[in-house]
C-alpha cells in the first residue's frame, strides 16, 4: 500500500492513502463519497502553528514592528516577567516565614501581594488559604466560602493543584472535622424530629377542627346566595315590588355571612400552612442549623475525594452511561 504526505497552500501537512481509484484528498469534499479498499483508512494530521516553520504567536504588541523592535519587546517582555517572578518568590517566602512564626495575619497580607503577582500562584493560593485559616485549625472559614457555591467553585477560584495540595495535606483535619459535624448532627435531627412530632400532633388537631368550621361557615353562605338570587329573580316576573325588600335584606345577611367565611377560611389556610411549615427544616432555627451542617458535610466529604479516587468516578461513570 503506497502512502503520501503532502503540504497543502495553508501548511498542513495532509497523509493520503491510496485506493483502487487513485490518491484521496482527504481535504475535498469529493473524497467523503470515494471508496477505499477494505482494511485501508485515511489519516491525516495537522501540525500546529508553532510547527509550522516561521509562524509564531500573534502578539498585539509587535504589530507594525521591525524586527529589531519586535526582538527589543520581547526582551523586555521577558526581563519583565523574570523581575515579576522574582518578586513573586520573594514575597512567597517572607510569607511562609511569617506563617512559620505563627503571624497569620501578616502572613495573610503577604500571601495576597502574592496572587496578583502570577497567574497560577499555587503557592500562594495555599499560603494564603493557611495564614486565613491559621493553618487550618479553623478550616470553616474557607468553607464558609465556598459552602452554598460548592466545591467546583472553590477548585476554580484556588485552582486544582492548589486545591489538590490542601487535600493532601490537611486530610486529617478535613476527617476531624467531618467528624465533628457529624456528631453534632445526629442528636439534633433527633431533637428536630422529636419536636415536629410533637407540633404535628397539635397542628393537624387544629387544621381538622378549622376546616369543619370552614365548612359550617360556608353552607350558610352558599344557601343565603342562592336565596338571594331566586328572590331577586322574581322580581322580573311580578308587577309589583313586593320582593324587592326581601331581596335587599338576603343581600345584607349573605354579605355578613361571607364575610364571617372569610375570616375562618383564612384561620383554616393559616393552620395548613403551618402544618407545611413544621414539615420543612428552613423554618426553625435547629432545622436551619442542621441544613448548615449537612452542607459542610458535603463540602468536606468533597475535599477528602483524592483527584485517583475522582478519576475512577468519573471512568464509573461514563461506563455506567
Amino acid at each position: 500500500m503506497e502512502e503520501r504526505i503532502i503540504d497543502d497552500e495553508y501548511g498542513r501537512g495532509v497523509r493520503l492513502k491510496k485506493t483502487k481509484d487513485g490518491y484521496v484528498d482527504v481535504t475535498d469534499e469529493l473524497a467523503e463519497n470515494t471508496d477505499t479498499e477494505e482494511g485501508e483508512e485515511i489519516t491525516f494530521e495537522f501540525p500546529t502553528f508553532g510547527d509550522v516553520e516561521g509562524m509564531e504567536e500573534d502578539d498585539e504588541d509587535l504589530v507594525d514592528l521591525s524586527p529589531e523592535e519586535a526582538e527589543r519587546v520581547r526582551k523586555e517582555k521577558a526581563e519583565a516577567a523574570a523581575r515579576r517572578h522574582a518578586e513573586y518568590e520573594r514575597v512567597c517566602a517572607e510569607g511562609a516565614e511569617l506563617l512559620a512564626s505563627g503571624s497569620y495575619h501578616a502572613a495573610e497580607l503577604k500571601y495576597e501581594k502574592a496572587l496578583n503577582l502570577d497567574e497560577v500562584a499555587t503557592d500562594a493560593s495555599v499560603g494564603y488559604w493557611r495564614a486565613k485559616t491559621a493553618d487550618f485549625s479553623e478550616p470553616d472559614v474557607l468553607m464558609s466560602e465556598y459552602v452554598d457555591a460548592g466545591i467546583e467553585s472553590l477548585e476554580y477560584d484556588l485552582g486544582y493543584e492548589a486545591t489538590d495540595i490542601i487535600k493532601r495535606d490537611y486530610r486529617e483535619v478535613f476527617e476531624r472535622r467531618l467528624k465533628e459535624l457529624t456528631e453534632e448532627e445526629e442528636p439534633l435531627i433527633k431533637e428536630i424530629e422529636e419536636k415536629q412530632d410533637r407540633r404535628r400532633e397539635v397542628l393537624v388537631a387544629r387544621r381538622w377542627h378549622r376546616g369543619i368550621a370552614f365548612i359550617i361557615a360556608a353552607v350558610p353562605v352558599i344557601a343565603l346566595l342562592i336565596a338571594t338570587l331566586v328572590i331577586g329573580l322574581k322580581n322580573f316576573s311580578t308587577p309589583d315590588d313586593r320582593f324587592i325588600t326581601p331581596t335587599i335584606v338576603l343581600a345584607c345577611v349573605s354579605f355578613v355571612a361571607f364575610m364571617a367565611m372569610i375570616i375562618v377560611a383564612n384561620r383554616f389556610i393559616n393552620a395548613c400552612r403551618m402544618c407545611r411549615l413544621n414539615e420543612t427544616m428552613s423554618a426553625t432555627e435547629e432545622g436551619r442549623r442542621l441544613l448548615e451542617i449537612r452542607d459542610y458535610k458535603d463540602l468536606y466529604e468533597a475535599m477528602l475525594v483524592t483527584p485517583e479516587e475522582y478519576e475512577e468516578a468519573e471512568e464509573t461513570e461514563e461506563d455506567t452511561e
